[in-house]
């Protein structure tokens, strides 16, 4: 037990030494493949995405794989994410637990980002509005990932993800020559904009042993860099530290049918100055749930709230979330998620 303790707090503190590094870093403020840094679950999304210590069970594939090792058995996830600009992100998940040997899960992540049309400046004696179209293009962005998570004891666990990423951009023009650079006037080539990477995610949660105070790290997208011609860009990493606790267990310690699960992130970016998201849920019976949150330091989201039903079927457990996040200059965003588990 007290090797147990040693390796847990030495964990820890690796993280935290890291992290420290990690702020001194100067950005760049470009990242690719933006679309893994789009927070998934309705549950989390409704809590202002301060998830990574309030996270529970399969969700944790998608927000710290430590988590995982809640799970006794198999669980499923699905969710769906009506994104702004009629895109739409689609995740999925499976883990199953085998006790002292830990969690593996299987996940993937789909971007679709509908049709969009193609076009190439020209000059106006061409065409008068200084373009052409040149067709449909259909981007896609597709993740697949493989976790696993260990318990060390009671108190705490580690996980982590590795997952294959692919981008198509498709086939578009770009500029190889100059014919007229005061006009806007080049000559294009056709190419096939795709590529094909790696990244990796980890973990860690704690209990702090007060009441269920839960600290919790995870370092997410970490890659090396990338390039499609002559810019390099990197995933959005992001490092996240949170706490969560059901505060009920402080005010209303003797009422087992209420739940107020409040949780704190604060995040560090490689493409964004540092943000900060706090959220609330309350739950009463373990069976219905109200939940509210506010991200701070974002440029269209800002405010969310949704609800939760969790039921139970012979001995399969469900639960369905719903969140809205409010975008300012585009209006909301609706999250959908179903889990299930045996």
């Amino acid at each position: 037990m007290k090797r147990e303790k040693i390796f847990s707090l030495l964990t820890i503190c690796i993280i935290l030494i890291n992290t420290e590094s990690y702020a001194l870093i100067k950005k760049t403020g470009q990242s690719g493949m933006t679309y893994l840094s789009i927070s998934l679950g309705a549950r989390e999304s409704a809590l202002g995405d301060a998830s990574v210590a309030s996270v529970k069970g399969v969700q944790g594939l998608f927000y710290n794989q430590a988590v995982l090792t809640q799970i006794n058995g198999f669980q499923m996830t699905m969710n769906q994410v009506n994104w702004i600009a009629k895109n739409n992100l689609y995740g999925i998940g499976i883990a199953y637990g085998f006790g002292q040997y830990g969690t593996v899960g299987f996940d993937m992540v789909y971007m679709d980002y509908a049709n969009m049309v193609g076009t190439v400046p020209v000059d106006k004696a061409i065409d008068p509005r200084g373009f052409i179209i040149t067709g449909d293009l259909n981007p896609q962005d597709y993740a697949i990932g493989f976790s696993y998570a260990y318990k060390v004891n009671t108190r705490f666990s580690f996980g982590g993800k590795i997952k294959y990423l692919h981008e198509d951009l498709g086939n578009a023009p770009i500029a190889v020559s100059i014919i007229d650079e005061e006009n806007g006037i080049y000559e294009y080539d056709d190419r096939q904009w795709s590529l094909s990477h790696w990244g990796f995610d980890f973990g860690a949660s704690y209990d702090v042993g007060y009441k269920d105070l839960i600290f919790a790290v995870a370092f997410q997208n970490f890659s090396t860099e990338m390039k499609y011609w002559r810019e390099q860009f990197k995933l959005p990493l992001i490092l996240r530290m949170g706490l969560s606790m059901d505060v009920a267990k402080v005010f209303f310690p003797d009422d087992d049918k209420i739940e107020i699960n409040t949780s704190i992130d604060a995040l560090h970016p490689n493409d964004y100055t540092e943000r900060f998201h706090i959220g609330t849920e309350f739950v009463y019976a373990k069976m219905i749930a109200l939940r509210a949150g506010y991200k701070f330091n974002y440029d269209v989201e800002n405010f969310s709230f949704g609800v939760g039903f969790n039921f139970k079927i012979q001995n399969v457990g469900a639960s369905i979330d719903y969140a809205y996040t409010n975008a300012q200059y585009f209006g909301g965003i609706n999250r959908f998620s179903l889990r299930v588990g045996f």
